[in-house]
């Protein structure tokens, strides 16, 4: 066991390094905002939602929780007997003591101690793979992707909910600073930390020292969970939860709102609603998922599919959506403004990213314009020569496979702007 994982898995054996009251989703309205956004009703919550994908599967069905903890998510899915044999697996050795524990008497419950990051699972055993908020703590997430597909009988299920936002609490300035303005919204009683004294002046700013001093695996490749999850597995449900501003506000108070409280409750149902705005139109990205997904013999899946599920929203009905959204792609340009000659040419530097995908191509002013460049997936830059205009257009296309060079499979683009 390396260092990072002993330290983890010292965190983690703490059933108070996450104790009452401190985290977001504790916050009257929110879980059922978070329904909602997950399966389209209120009431129904990701792990009943999950269970409708197992209507037609023979019982017992058989499931793996994989960085289970103190075991919470077995014990209710055997109490509403969506699953009748599950098996937890977790680093931390003191969790799963505690798990055991909470488990006496319940059938069909089992635990075991391993490390998700080498951990080797036996082949086609599970109906089912379950992760609740454990990915975003592990480091070889290619390696465990594999052994959840192998474990995995065929067409078995893997779910997903999960944390993807930015990796080890890296939160961008201007995220932290819009959540500033809103949590001071907040009356100050209301904003008493839970954890030890004082009063929350401000979104959580961590250093990389800090992470790593108390667990290192905490969101270490949250980043790249769905692009990671999309290239291996079927996507059969995605839902983007937001709470992204509501993370970076009620962390560390969540336990000072009450339902019956009339003073507040208004307040947090508004930011509740400026949370699903921000995301739902673009402002802010999504720091959570739910994700239903399938074993598929396609070594591509995503590459070879064009929609997938769009995002819960309140202002636009739930349909298909083509993964130009989904995957993270993005072009920029710098300058840009773009500063020109008297002639009006001007160079600017390209930046892109794609994931999923095998190769894409920078085209100019259309889709199937002229290649400017060539890359495979990832995060690349290339600067033009002095032949660049206001109001051209760039393109990222998706040509993986042999994709044809159409709007369908447009990733991104940025257009040159003239100076101010």
């Amino acid at each position: 066991m390396n260092e990072a994982t002993k330290k983890t898995t010292e965190w983690w054996n703490d059933p108070q390094s996450q104790p009452p009251g401190t985290q977001w989703v504790e916050v009257p309205n929110v879980r059922q905002n978070i329904n909602r956004r997950a399966t389209g009703d209120s009431e129904i919550d990701w792990l009943n939602h999950s269970a409708s994908f197992l209507s037609s599967q023979p019982t017992p069905i058989k499931a793996l929780s994989v960085g289970c903890g103190f075991g919470i998510i077995e014990r209710i899915l055997h109490r509403r007997d969506i699953c009748q044999l599950i098996h937890g697996l977790d680093v931390a050795d003191g969790a799963i003591q505690g798990a055991i524990q909470e488990a006496e008497g319940l059938q069909g419950l089992t635990y075991e101690v391993a490390d998700l990051n080498t951990t080797e699972l036996p082949a086609e055993t599970y109906d089912i793979v379950y992760a609740h908020a454990s990915l975003h703590h592990v480091f070889q997430l290619e390696h465990l992707f594999a052994q959840i597909k192998k474990t995995l009988k065929p067409n078995g299920f893997f779910i997903i909910f999960e944390y993807i936002g930015p990796s080890q609490m890296q939160f961008p300035q201007h995220h932290l600073q819009l959540a500033d303005v809103f949590l001071k919204t907040i009356p100050e009683r209301y904003r008493t930390l839970r954890r030890r004294e004082g009063i929350k002046q401000e979104a959580p700013r961590f250093s990389l020292e800090t992470m790593n001093s108390s667990d290192p695996s905490e969101g270490i490749r949250a980043s790249e969970i769905v692009p990671l999850v999309a290239s291996r597995f079927e996507i059969r449900h995605l839902r983007y939860l937001g709470g992204t501003l509501l993370l970076l506000i009620f962390n560390e108070i969540a336990g000072n709102f009450r339902e019956e409280d009339a003073e507040i409750m208004p307040l947090v149902d508004a930011l509740i609603a400026l949370d699903n705005f921000l995301v739902d139109n673009a402002v802010l990205p999504s720091y959570h998922v739910y994700m239903v997904c399938q074993k598929t013999d396609n070594p591509l899946p995503m590459q070879t599919a064009t929609v997938v599920l769009q995002p819960a929203s309140l202002f636009a009905a739930n349909g298909p959506q083509t993964l130009i959204h989904k995957l993270g792609a993005s072009i920029t340009a710098s300058p840009n403004p773009l500063a020109v000659d008297p002639r009006g040419f001007g160079q600017t530097t390209l930046s892109w990213t794609s994931y999923a995908t095998t190769k894409v191509e920078v085209h100019v002013n259309a889709p199937d314009g002229n290649v400017f460049t060539t890359s495979g997936p990832g995060s690349f830059s290339k600067t033009t020569e002095r032949w660049a205009r206001v109001g051209m257009t760039f393109y990222l296309q998706n040509v993986s496979n042999g994709l044809p060079l159409t709007d369908d499979n447009t990733l991104a683009k940025v257009t040159l702007i003239a100076p101010p």
